[in-house]
């Protein structure tokens, strides 16, 4: 949290005059609130160097409020130039340069030290997106349900990875892996077969019937059509 400036500005203690004409206050004890009317007074200021308590403030000899520090993440108040019976008005923060850069990241990027959570109103919602100079589509794209698109900038984005169903990963495009792969399930199945377990060849080498038996593995596998007679 940070502390942040108030006052040193255009902010005077004003009274009403002879003909309502307005008089500076020289002097004035000014309290600070967190509310036009009623409200909590905030007594935890600190003098311009941030970390010295204000016992009061008081309107200098021209009635100027002078600086001083909130407490710590108070942007705006309210202050009061008449023992807290108002009227009050609102003051900002002149630090608000300190509080933005404390509170947004830049155009330019930066450094995220927390979560980001995008809360969209459906699952099909764009959560993250990215572009190149020049694109005209996004070249990736996240949706709120985790869905990820890709694309080449130009044209609509054509290869996506998402979840299919429970416990379930699917891509509807080429997947190409350049270094090992390595199936740690106990069912698999190629070329549309249905997943099935790992089959055991079985029957003699010395007859037709290890031979059928092969046959018949590869093809529940989905690796091979069997059309042998």
């Amino acid at each position: 949290m940070a502390r942040y400036r108030f006052g040193g500005i255009a902010d005077y203690v004003i009274s009403k005059g002879t003909g309502n004409a307005a008089v500076l206050m020289p002097g004035t004890a000014v309290t600070c609130w967190n509310a036009s009317i009623g409200g909590t007074q905030y007594t935890d200021l600190t003098d311009t160097d941030g970390t010295t308590p204000l016992a009061s403030l008081v309107a200098d000899a021209n009635g100027a409020v002078p600086e001083f520090f909130g407490p710590d993440d108070i942007t705006e108040m309210y202050l009061d130039g008449n023992g807290g019976s108002g009227p009050r008005r609102r003051a900002v923060t002149t630090s608000m340069r300190a509080y933005v850069d404390g509170k947004f990241m830049p155009l330019t990027g930066g450094t995220r030290t927390g979560t980001v959570t995008a809360n969209l109103s459906t699952g099909t919602s764009v959560a993250e997106a990215s572009l190149a100079a020049g694109d005209v589509f996004d070249r990736y794209r996240r949706d709120t349900s985790g869905r990820q698109d890709w694309g080449p900038g130009d044209n609509a984005r054509d290869t996506n990875l998402y979840r299919d169903a429970a416990n379930s990963l699917r891509t509807d495009d080429a997947f190409t892996v350049a270094l090992a792969f390595r199936h740690l399930g106990t069912t698999a199945g190629f070329f549309g077969a249905a997943a099935a377990a790992k089959p055991t060849v079985t029957g003699s080498k010395g007859g037709n019937a290890a031979l059928a038996s092969l046959i018949s593995a590869l093809a529940t596998l989905g690796l091979i059509t069997d059309s042998t007679t």
